[in-house]
């Protein structure tokens, strides 16, 4: 019992002295006194220049607490005057008897305008290499320390009006964190305490962000693992690019945890709001959300698994995975995105897009893609993609293989297509032909940008009215020249092969064409084609043609090169070649106009030809036509930028046919040769016979026999005759 009486008057007597102390150095030691020592000794272990411009404050009981300010330390030599780092004022400080057992209790820690300038020179050196080897090796941390900061608590840390400003002098570029708050709750290992700050953050181009975040935050600085619980962020970005008056970001989440000592983190039930306001966007702007139910990042292997991704985009809803490899070094991004159906109807208006009239208001109701998503910093590719625009599908891959050069590349297949539902409705004047259509621009620009390269197949199609079918479209494009090639598609019971380039690398396109149809109905192509039913039967064209210009009108004024031409068993509708023959020959005899007893067409076995163009007129020399009761053969002339024809042809009558009406006086005309002139519009072009040729044809003949009378008369008398 003595001994330990003993103990407590001693330890009393320990504590007495103990306050004594305390008590005697408040009242008698003035810190101030030391300024000169402290700034020496600053000098001594930085090789900078401490300045503490205000008075020291010190306080012992309960707190071993130091008050300051203004103050700062010097730069590194090079980097200039201003001070590395400058405060206006600064508060921390220490319970004392907690020292006494080995405990450290910091209190609330306050510095107000503490401001850090961090500079890389032109040279790649920075100001702040020279603190992290000033400190003796003797003075780095130990075990021990270790365990002392493990058990260590803060009662609170508060910063008011802190910057801290990066510049790096070698592309000019700058950073800064501005108008900085921020304060903690009472701070011990291993258990929550609630955080809240708020900044600026500035860089160089006028980019900004203003943000307030919120969180409880558990440090364990035994196992180096930090967690930190439902944060919530609210940011303003600004700058170029985004709305005037910024674009408001809510970034919230379950919970992040950061394994520092194995590089390893995670965050869980991340989501990212906003709504995106600009110039063309609906008044109350497009929302956005940004789900993701986990995000691992492992720094040391340097991967990254992102599960559970939703992006929902004014109702447009993207789900799927992704991971990540050398996310540090070269990123890269793989995974499976699916967009669930949804209506462009519905969906363009509310991005402020109007959505276009079509010839068919059924199309555009379902819209859905999924595919293999790779993405890098260079590239972006879609693999084993399939994509479905209302009753169409297409399958393949896409992708940009240089974001640099917008090198596109492509494999698609599609199943069945028709574009012109997707077109504006005709307009009345186009239809009845009465407004010449305006010329079409051949946008020069971009093609000399475009970079592609690829291949397209369709089951199905229809373009322009033309159906195809098995078609197949390669395209290679590169610094201003284009190629179409291969063109082949099975159309109207034929084959299409066609090779098609064009060179933008002026200011004006130079097209060249070379195709060939084998064994086409050109019925249906002529009538989809040129709007017209003039021509039926089946046959083969083949063209090589070239022509410059900035529009259609352009081209079709410089188109230059052959053609030719091969229809068998067709007709040429509204002409009746005989009829008009038959009529012609009436009106020569003055008899009364035959009626007309069949349709209006002229029927034929055989049409061929060939042309040359130049300056967009065709000329053919070398037509012909064979029929039942006709051989034809002639020339002709078409003006393409005039859509006018004008033909001059030679009907032989080769025999009458026996159903006809007056065929006995008609054998007439058998081997008689009847010029007709075909003339007019494309569209609807007149087949006469002439007329005036056919009586100067006759004259000549009766000329020709009077002669041959007459010389025969004179050959009789000569030699005597009768």
């Amino acid at each position: 019992m003595r001994i330990r009486k003993g103990l407590a008057v001693a330890a009393g007597t320990l504590v007495g002295l103990v306050f004594i102390a305390v008590v005697l150095v408040t009242l008698f030691v003035d810190p101030n006194n030391y300024k000169d020592d402290i700034e020496r000794l600053a000098k001594q272990q930085t090789g900078r220049q401490l300045s503490l411009e205000g008075d020291l404050h010190l306080s012992l009981f309960p707190w071993i607490a130091i008050e300051f300010g203004p103050a700062s330390l010097g730069d590194a030599p090079g980097f200039g005057d201003d001070p590395f780092v400058a405060l206006k004022q600064a508060r921390l400080g220490i319970r004392f008897w907690p020292l006494l057992t080995g405990k450290v209790e910091i209190g609330a820690v306050r510095l107000e305008g503490m401001n850090v300038r961090l500079i890389t020179d032109a040279q790649g050196r920075n100001n702040w290499a020279d603190l992290s080897t000033s400190t003796p090796p003797e003075a780095a941390a130990s075990a021990t320390q270790s365990n002392t900061l493990s058990t260590a608590s803060l009662a609170g840390l508060e910063i008011v009006d802190g910057a801290m400003s990066y510049e790096d002098r070698r592309d000019t570029s700058r950073k800064a964190v501005r108008e900085l708050k921020l304060t903690t709750g009472a701070f011990s290992n291993g258990k929550p305490f609630d955080l809240s700050t708020s900044f600026l953050y500035e860089q160089s181009g006028g980019f900004a962000v203003r943000t307030e975040i919120n969180a409880k935050v558990t440090a364990d600085l035994e196992s180096n693992v930090h967690l930190i619980e439902s944060p919530e962020i609210k940011a303003t970005v600004q700058g170029s690019g985004y709305p005037e008056g910024g674009l408001p970001v809510s970034i919230s989440a379950g919970k992040a945890t950061f394994d520092v000592g194995h590089d390893r983190h995670e965050l869980t039930d991340l989501k990212v709001e906003l709504t995106y306001r600009a110039e063309g966007l609906p008044a109350e702007g497009v929302p956005v959300t940004v789900r993701v139910a986990a995000l691992q990042a492992d720094m040391t292997a340097q991967t990254l698994a992102l599960t559970g991704f939703d992006l929902d985009a004014a109702g447009a809803k993207v789900t799927g995975q992704l991971s990540g490899k050398q996310i540090l070094d070269a990123p890269q991004l793989t995974g499976r995105l699916t967009l669930t159906p949804l209506s462009l109807r519905e969906w363009l208006p509310q991005l402020g897009v109007a959505v276009p009239v079509t010839r068919d208001p059924a199309v555009l109701k379902r819209f859905a893609f999924s595919a293999d998503v790779a993405l890098s910093g260079k590239s972006a590719d879609l693999e084993n993609l399939t994509l479905t625009l209302d009753d169409t599908t297409v399958k393949g891959k896409v992708g940009m293989t240089d974001f640099d050069a917008q090198a596109v590349r492509f494999a698609l297949d599609v199943d069945r297509i028709d574009a012109d539902r997707y077109l504006e409705p005709d307009k009345p004047e186009d239809k009845s032909g009465s407004a010449a259509a305006a010329p079409i621009e051949i946008p020069v620009e971009m093609l000399r940008k475009l970079n592609a390269r690829g291949t397209l197949n369709v089951g199905e199609a229809v373009l322009s009215g033309i159906k195809f079918s098995k078609l197949r479209l390669g395209l290679d494009a590169h610094d201003g020249d284009v190629r179409l090639n291969p063109a082949e598609a099975t159309v109207y019971g034929g084959q299409y092969r066609g090779d098609v380039g064009i060179a933008a690398r002026n200011n004006t396109a130079r097209i060249t064409l070379d195709q060939r149809l084998t064994n086409v109905d050109f019925a249906p192509l002529f009538n989809e084609l040129f709007d017209t039913s003039r021509l039926s039967g089946k046959g083969s064209f083949s063209s090589k043609l070239a022509a410059s210009g900035r529009d259609t009108s352009g081209l079709i004024k410089t188109l230059g090169g052959t053609l030719d031409f091969s229809v068998s068993d067709g007709a040429l509708e509204g002409g009746d070649l005989w009829y008009e023959i038959r009529r012609a020959r009436a009106l020569l005899k003055r008899q009364s106009i035959p009626a007309r007893t069949g349709p209006e067409r002229t029927e034929f076995t055989a049409l061929k030809g060939s042309a040359t163009v130049a300056d967009g007129v065709v000329t053919s020399n070398d037509l012909t036509m064979a029929m039942q009761y006709l051989r034809v053969a002639g020339k002709a002339t078409v003006d393409l930028g005039r859509s006018t024809i004008d033909s001059r042809i030679e009907a032989t009558v080769l025999r009458i046919p026996a159903e006809g009406a007056d065929t006995a006086g008609m054998q007439e005309l058998v081997n008689a040769r009847i010029p007709v002139r075909i003339t007019g519009p494309l569209a609807s072009p007149k087949a006469l016979p002439d007329v005036e040729g056919l009586i100067k044809e006759q004259v000549k003949e009766k000329v020709k026999e009077k002669i041959r009378d007459a010389i025969q008369d004179r050959l009789r008398r000569a030699l005597g005759g009768q």
